[in-house]
This record gives C-alpha cells, sequence and structure tokens, in this order.
C-alpha cells in the first residue's frame, strides 16, 4: 500500500468549458450494488515462468434491487480480507491499514442479483503491475449502479496479492518484469523486441480474464440467476491490465467493446489491430514537442488506425498514469483536492458508461472529435 501511495501524484482538472456534460445522458443511476467474492485456480493452466497453476481472485459488483437492503448483507470490504493479509504482503503500517479498513463501499456482500431484468452486460476488469482491483472501486460500482455487472480480477503475481482457497498468502513478484528492465535497450534488445518479450507476461493476464469468463458461465445459475449477458461483454484494464483486457479481446471473440487506461497495447495487437470497439482514456501530453510522447502517440494512434471497429482515443489534461485510482480521492485530506481526484473519476467514468451504453447497450454514443487545452477527442475508423 505504501508503495502504491508514493507513485500518486496530484491530479488537476482544467475543464473549465465543461465538455463532459453530454455524458450525462442515459446515466441515470437505476440500482443498488451487490457483490461477490471467488478465488479460483486453473487446473489446466501452468504458470510457464513462475510454475504452478494460474490463481485468480475476483470481486463481482453487480445491480441488486432496493428492497433487498436489510441488515442481513453487510457492506463488502474495500480490500478484500485486508486484516488477515496485511503481514504478508509488506509496505503496509498500521496507518495504512486502519485508513483502508475505514473507506466506505456502497455494495452489499452476497446480496441477490435484481429481478427488474432478464439479463445484465458483464464487464471484467484488469488492475495495473502491482495494483489491486479494490483501487478501481469507484469505477466497479458507478457502473453496477448503470445495470452491469462488473468482474474484477486480481493476478497471481501481478496483482499486489492473491489467496489461493487455503488462505495462504502470495504477494506480488515482479521479477519478470524486473528481469526485462536490466536490458539495455537498443543495445541489448530493440524496442520491438522488448514488447514482444512483455507480451508473454500480457498474454498469461489476457488468458487469467478468459478463465475468469469462463468461470462466470460456471456459476452464472448457481450465484447469479442467470443474469450475466455472455452475448455482451465488454472489459477494461489499467496500464498492463489495459494491455491484458486488450489481448484477450485479441484471443476471444466474446469479448465485444474494450477500454484501455493509459496502457500500451500489447505488441501483436500493434501489429495486427483487433476487431471490436476500443477506447483509449488517457494523459494529455505535450506530443507535439516532446520526443518521446511523440513517439507514444503515433503508436497508439496507429494501433487505433488498425483497428477494424470504431475507435476512440480520451485525452484529459492535468492528470497522470496513476490518476485513475480511487485510492487518491480516498486519501487526500484537502478538501479541495479531493474535490479534483473526484473530478477525475468521475470525467472518467463517464466516458467509460458512454463507451458500453453504446456497444453492449444500445444506447447513443455522445461523443464527437475536439481538441481544447484540458481535452483531446480524437476518432479513427468510425463505422456507427
Amino acid at each position: 500500500m505504501k508503495n502504491i501511495l508514493i507513485l500518486i501524484a496530484l491530479v488537476i482538472i482544467s475543464c473549465k468549458n465543461q465538455p463532459h456534460e453530454a455524458l450525462e445522458k442515459n446515466q441515470k443511476i437505476t440500482y443498488q450494488i451487490g457483490a461477490k467474492y471467488f478465488i479460483w485456480s486453473d487446473s489446466d493452466r501452468i504458470d510457464s515462468y513462475y510454475g504452478g497453476n494460474r490463481l485468480i481472485n475476483v470481486q463481482v459488483w453487480y445491480p441488486i434491487d432496493s428492497t433487498q437492503i436489510n441488515e442481513k448483507f453487510k457492506p463488502s470490504e474495500y480490500y478484500y480480507e485486508i486484516d488477515k493479509v496485511r503481514k504478508d504482503i509488506g509496505g503496509w503500517t498500521e496507518n495504512d491499514f486502519n485508513a483502508v479498513s475505514n473507506l466506505k463501499t456502497y455494495s452489499l456482500k452476497d446480496a441477490p442479483i435484481s429481478h427488474s431484468k432478464t439479463n445484465f452486460p458483464l464487464i471484467i476488469f484488469s488492475p495495473s503491475l502491482g495494483g489491486n482491483i479494490s483501487l478501481y472501486t469507484y469505477y466497479a460500482e458507478e457502473l453496477a449502479k448503470k445495470g452491469y455487472i462488473v468482474a474484477g480480477v486480481n493476478h497471481l503475481y501481478e496483482s499486489e496479492y492473491v489467496i489461493n482457497e487455503k488462505r495462504a498468502v502470495y504477494p506480488v513478484n515482479v521479477r519478470f518484469h524486473d528481469s526485462l528492465k536490466t536490458l539495455n535497450i537498443p543495445d541489448q534488445i530493440s524496442a520491438d523486441k522488448y514488447r514482444e518479450v512483455k507480451g508473454l507476461r500480457q498474454k498469461v493476464l489476457a488468458e487469467d480474464l478468459i478463465f475468469c469468463l469462463n468461470k462466470l458461465q460456471e456459476v452464472n445459475s448457481n450465484y447469479f440467476n442467470n443474469k450475466i449477458d455472455f452475448s455482451n461483454v465488454g472489459s477494461f484494464g489499467h496500464s498492463i491490465g489495459g494491455a491484458a483486457a486488450v489481448y484477450a479481446s485479441y484471443l476471444d471473440d466474446r469479448f465485444k467493446a474494450v477500454i484501455d487506461l493509459d496502457g500500451t497495447p500489447p505488441s501483436i495487437a500493434l501489429d495486427n489491430g483487433i476487431d471490436v470497439p476500443f477506447m483509449f482514456i488517457e494523459d494529455l501530453t505535450d506530443y507535439e514537442n516532446h520526443e518521446g510522447y511523440k513517439k507514444l502517440h503515433k503508436r497508439r494512434n496507429d494501433f487505433c488506425e488498425k483497428i477494424r471497429a470504431d475507435s476512440f482515443r480520451i485525452l484529459i489534461g492535468g492528470i497522470n498514469h496513476n490518476s485513475f485510482l480511487d485510492i487518491n480521492y480516498h486519501m487526500e485530506n484537502n478538501n479541495h483536492d479531493k474535490m479534483r481526484f473526484l473530478n477525475t473519476l468521475q470525467i472518467t467514468e463517464g466516458y467509460m458508461a458512454n463507451f458500453y451504453n453504446h456497444y453492449l447497450n444500445g444506447k447513443d454514443l455522445n461523443l464527437k472529435e475536439m481538441k481544447i487545452d484540458s481535452l483531446e477527442i480524437i476518432i479513427f475508423n468510425n463505422k456507427t
């Protein structure tokens, strides 16, 4: 936790023209929220680098009816079983633990899913390297309020920690990623080869997402009253999790819409594109003058141009790579800065919901090309 907090920088949003107002359309909050936790091991898949079977921890947020709210169902934890695992994962002070333990969530653990509809679209997401799905609770809860079932996947070794059925703790282990960092580009490895090798782990995480999708199909009847709509499945991820979400759509055509929060797609997708609607949400850099940002900007544009469906880039001014974590908002004591962090979350979730509402729910898409100091929207290959 301490390492994550060090990475978080101040977010400054200066969208004075309020170009996001159109995103409020068709986003009425209808539902309360339920939550369930799962621990799943893939007996058919061995980790080629670390060895052993792949293990994931999954939290599912889903719509419930207000009539189901009662004292029987307790609020879900912000951090899953943190009281049992914090001594095994390191970096947590007593103050960190107390602060996170007191964070309020709006989902009720194990409450029954809503009876108001036949089914609900599904969204599966993946966190950043060393991160935790807990840090994206804001998006999961807001999307669940709007009628989505949202499943977050914590990955063995790449996420902050996972636990097995016996409650043994497996903390993050970035040995693979550290080994790549020791290679000098271009003397020891080319930039393209570096991304290709990194893609080996991105593929593992993508396969975790596909495994999660398969397991949700297995438990749909027992736990969700057959309410998961597997014909309308989306994904999103942050950083390496964004790459995993893209990779999953490349491997499995059940994923119908993908959002990437500031993660460079895997090389296989950069080379070949994908077949489903896609959206980048990222920080707006000085890509016209900064050589490094210019190359990154072009690489992402080239990817979007290869996509054989609608694709979008939403570049938000005044934020950075870690601005998408909701822990920024929760841990800020200064009220003015706290509202800035909240504004970032609201803007990001607004674009996410607008995208999913269109491609998974058939609602209007309220996006137009624009470029101002605090926001740029680029639309590619628009086939709507």
